[in-house]
């Protein structure tokens, strides 16, 4: 089975996608999603969520650094992970 290939074109989005994205959003948990991620599921609005707006910020997290908030309501959350569903998905 070959991975990079997907007819829906999920590989080809996931990879130009994240490298593009911008503005990610960090929960409270410190987990980084995508805007218009429909995972949310770790607290019920945007309150206490802050904004991770940095060059490559999803490829590094990915690679195990934590980055901290750029902006939001709480500038002093660390992203430590990234959302699941997002990884899995791409840039929604």
């Amino acid at each position: 089975m070959n991975r990079d290939y997907c007819e829906h074109g999920l590989a080809e989005r996931r990879a130009t996608g994240s490298g593009r994205a911008s503005g990610l959003l960090i929960s409270p948990a410190g987990m980084a999603h995508f805007r218009g991620c429909p995972h949310k599921g770790d607290d019920a609005d945007y309150s206490d969520w802050a904004e991770l707006d940095v060059l490559e910020a999803w490829e590094r997290l990915g690679n195990g650094e934590h980055l901290g908030a750029t902006g939001g309501a709480r500038p002093d959350r660390i992203a430590i992970s990234r959302c699941r569903d997002c990884v899995n998905h791409g840039p929604w």
